[in-house]
């Protein structure tokens, strides 16, 4: 666990976070109840940071990916945007812009609601050493911490800097690589400042008020606050903490630091955490925790919560390496499913797919029969299963369970895809109605044969 923090710490690991509104906060906090509920756990190279907007679409920043992927509410999955260099924080502004910083520039970039590139706070280019984390206030206020710069940075609406506090140092109002922040309902700005193994707390203005936790001694280290990473303040009166070192979210009262309790417990079994990073709570009161250790977003239900979402399945899909062949180039690769004989002549369909590169894919939904699986409903990337003659249930990965194989043409496929790394989502319903999704893994090799 020390080694992969370390690991984290290299490229600045932050917080998340996207606070509700509120008035002030309530005389006492408590300890809310936790259910785990589920996970998550496909679709991430390495999930750090969070951010929901209006809709209760969840944004999920992957830095290894270069991406930033969306989800609805349900845990269906949207699109994903590539191409961004080293993206940490993400917020969404009440309109819907999107914001992301990306470490690898140095800026902190906007897009629109459908991802138009929309300008950039400040200068852009090099307007941060490190920018690790950002929240966004009701009044259009832009918060982010500058880990590699000991900064707090504030822009208004016109995208310019406002203020800016912070300085190198351990006295009370310095710091030394804060990781991330939380602007909490009366406008306190709390700020994890990882070095100096403390939270400080300051007014709107940026003035110094008051610190939690801290070195003990000479040698010692505070043993509650040391390894924050990404927080969280509510409209009561809580601070949630990510403890990337202890695998579990501290929750105090924001406004003495005292300790209420922990969420969750450090692990990789179900409902455990694994370098927690990032923090939202969204507006169905269920708590995603981003665990890039556990390479998952975690989902737990707070208090009374709802919790709407679709099944999950999973796949197994052949082959996992798909090569871009040169469109005359009509062999076809799955050579299990072409029809021969006198199935293929009665069905008709040899001449339909018999220069088609297919690909199989076996689904499982737990606790469905596979026969209730509605065929006409498979999609994988947006591309309709393709129709082949023969059987499609039956056990044929020989794991002793029956499965439901469908097939999917490859060229298709691979237009919607990037070179190397690359994800099938496949969705489809049941004859209940409902809803099943998963994703898997796939690699996508260019005409010369290397994986870019």
């Amino acid at each position: 666990m020390n080694g992969w923090f370390i690991s984290l710490r290299s490229w600045a690991l932050p917080a998340i976070l996207l606070a509700p509104a509120a008035s002030g906060l309530v005389a006492q906090a408590v300890l809310p109840t936790a259910t785990p509920l589920r996970s998550y756990d496909k679709g991430f190279r390495e999930p750090v940071r969070l951010a929901t907007d209006s809709a209760g679409r969840l944004y999920v920043a992957d830095p290894r990916l270069g991406a930033i992927s969306i989800r609805d509410e349900t845990g269906k999955f949207l699109a994903i945007r590539r191409g961004l260099d080293r993206p940490l924080g993400v917020a969404v502004d009440a309109s819907g812009r999107i914001f992301v910083c990306e470490a690898g520039k140095g800026r902190v970039a906007i897009f629109t609601s459908g991802w138009v590139p929309a300008g950039y706070l400040g200068q852009g280019d090099g307007e941060f050493l490190m920018p690790n984390h950002l929240q966004i206030t009701p009044d259009g206020l832009v918060y982010v911490v500058d880990s590699l710069a000991n900064l707090v940075k504030v822009y208004g609406p016109d995208n310019q800097l406002v203020r800016q506090f912070g300085t190198p140092g351990i006295q009370a109002g310095q710091l030394n690589f804060p990781t991330g922040l939380a602007v909490g309902p009366t406008g306190e700005v709390f700020v994890s400042d990882q070095g100096n193994e403390r939270i400080q707390v300051f007014d709107a203005n940026g003035a110094y008020l008051r610190k939690f936790g801290g070195p003990i001694g000479m040698i010692g280290s505070n043993t509650t606050f040391g390894r924050i990473q990404g927080m969280l303040a509510d409209a009561q009166g809580r601070l949630f903490l990510a403890d990337s070192y202890r695998g579990v979210v501290v929750v105090v009262n924001a406004a003495t630091g005292a300790i209420l309790g922990n969420l969750g417990s450090f692990g990789s079994d179900p409902g455990q955490l694994s370098g927690p990073a990032s923090l939202v709570v969204d507006r169905n009161h269920r708590l995603l925790v981003a665990a890039p250790g556990n390479t998952r977003v975690e989902i737990y239900g707070l208090d009374a919560y709802t919790d709407p979402h679709i099944l999950s399945a999973s796949l197994t899909v052949k082959p996992t390496q798909w090569v871009r062949e040169d469109p005359d180039d009509r062999r076809f690769s799955a050579l299990g499913a072409r029809p021969r004989g006198p199935q293929a002549r009665r069905s008709g369909e040899l001449p339909e797919i018999q220069h088609r590169r297919l690909v199989s894919v076996l689904i499982k939904v737990p606790g469905v029969d596979p026969s209730a699986i509605q065929g006409g409903s498979l999609t994988a990337n947006g591309v309709p299963a393709t129709r082949v003659p023969g059987a499609f249930l039956g056990d044929f990965d020989l794991d002793g369970r029956v499965e439901y194989q469908a097939w999917f043409d490859q060229d298709r496929l691979l237009a919607t895809m990037p070179d190397g790394s690359a994800f099938l989502v496949l969705s489809g319903r049941l004859t209940d109605g409902r809803a099943f999704e998963s994703i898997a893994d796939v690699t996508v090799v260019n005409l010369t044969g290397s994986i870019q």
